[in-house]
């Protein structure tokens, strides 16, 4: 070796270390390329004339099985990504439940039960224990040829009313904490009980009618919190006023009269149309639509926080739900009122007046419910699932924690012994492995 050579090679000693050390450099063994290659590198490796170290190293070996390595690992969280996205629109799915048509049945009963009727849940002993004194006063419904099971055929609606207000008063007179009405005292539910018995003994619908109406007057609310505030109304007013009592209530003949009027008036033959006007017709129905909307606000938020474009297209599936809510109780509650003034005398006949008197005073509701879930079927063919339901699930996916409520969710349905699809049940099962 020449002494140049030798002084070059003792120079790049100083700087790199022993020769082929660091062949990353431009150095006497590499030719000073500028596109240097490191011995050890797998590239240089595959071409041996490039590289006479080669044989004497196991790069080559370690490098093609990270390779390897990677590949099964893109592999496998592509595997993962699509299973997590088989999750997360079962998920979407799942955001808005589907319900049964018995679910849907017993909703509308409960929900008029304490709409309409919230002394059932506030005092239901004092409802049990006045049915006593109610079956007696109405005692013949079930037994043919009997002056009440004719009048209970002929005049079922007037017949029911009398029923209810009858059981409302007796149920009236045991005690009760009275924040909203106070206990009926025994003279005054005496006097009430009197006015109905008379009226039913005469058997004229007439008078029935007009003992309904009056023992209706009568259910005055003169609870504590009524008292309280019209006392505070008071301090306030020059015009001192106080809430009427029973007595006073009977005593108004003239509104009692118009009332039987009008009880004596719609108890007739009822046409469909007219059970549509009866029922809450619009009013009802701007209120369930109301509702939709409500409960579908977050899925509005949700989709404009998207883009105005996701925005209005929920927006227009809210709606549709909502005139689609709004047309099914209007039209099952108008079946279920008409429904009962053709079958109402024959369920109290059959099963006695109490049964009678409960189906009636519910069947708007059960049936409006009916009618809402029929429409939510028929709306959701025609809208699909809310879009917002989508993105809320996509974004799941972005975050770990995200994805692992995904996971809960899948295993409380699996818990729940739901039959999960064949798809969404190998996607859990795939993602579990993986993590265990």
């Amino acid at each position: 070796m020449t002494a140049p050579i030798s002084s070059l090679l003792n120079m790049e000693t100083m700087l790199y270390g022993a020769p082929g050390l660091n062949m990353s450099v431009p150095n006497y063994l590499n030719g000073y390329s500028s596109m240097p290659y490191n011995s050890y590198d797998s590239l240089a490796n595959a071409y041996g004339y490039l590289n006479p170290d080669m044989y004497y190293n196991s790069a080559y070996d370690y490098n093609s099985a990270a390779l390897a390595n990677k590949q099964t690992e893109q592999a496998e969280a592509s595997v993962r990504n699509r299973d997590m996205q088989t999750l997360a629109d079962y998920y979407a799915k799942s955001i808005s439940p589907s319900e049964s048509l018995g679910s849907a049945a017993i909703g509308g009963a409960a929900f008029g039960a304490f709409m309409m009727h919230p002394r059932y849940i506030a005092h239901p002993i004092n409802s049990v224990k006045g049915l006593k004194d109610v079956h007696a006063m109405f005692k013949g419904v079930r037994t043919e040829g009997t002056v009440m099971n004719q009048l209970w055929k002929a005049n079922n609606e007037i017949m029911r009313e009398a029923y209810f207000q009858m059981q409302k008063a007796a149920s009236r007179q045991y005690s009760k904490i009275g924040l909203f009405r106070k206990r009926y005292s025994k003279a005054e539910y005496d006097l009430l009980k009197g006015i109905m018995e008379e009226a039913l003994q005469s058997g004229n619908i007439d008078k029935i009618a007009k003992a309904s109406e009056t023992l209706k007057h009568a259910y005055v609310n003169n609870g504590g919190w009524f008292r309280f505030t019209n006392g505070v109304k008071n301090l306030f007013s020059k015009t001192k006023t106080e809430i009427p009592g029973v007595m006073q209530r009977i005593e108004d003949t003239s509104l009692i009269a118009k009332n039987t009027e009008k009880l004596l008036s719609s108890s007739g033959k009822l046409t469909f149309k007219q059970a549509l006007k009866r029922g809450g017709g619009v009013g009802g129905a701007l209120f369930f639509m109301g509702i939709e909307l409500l409960t579908g606000w977050n899925n509005i938020k949700t989709a404009y926080a998207e883009d105005k474009q996701t925005g209005n297209k929920q927006l227009a599936q809210t709606l549709v739900k909502g005139a689609g809510s709004a047309a099914g109780w209007a039209v099952g509650e108008a079946l279920g009122v008409w429904g009962m003034a053709a079958l109402g005398a024959k369920i109290g006949t059959v099963f006695g007046p109490g049964i009678g008197t409960a189906v009636g005073g519910l069947a708007g509701m059960v049936c409006g419910s009916i009618g809402m879930w029929l429409a939510g079927r028929v709306t959701k063919n025609l809208v699909g699932e809310d879009i917002a339901n989508k993105i809320t699930a996509d974004n799941m996916l972005k975050t770990p924690e995200g994805q692992a409520q995904l996971l809960q969710l899948t295993a409380q349905t699996a818990e729940k012994d739901k039959e999960l699809s064949p798809e969404v049940a190998k996607a859990f099962q795939n993602i579990m492995a993986q993590t265990i």
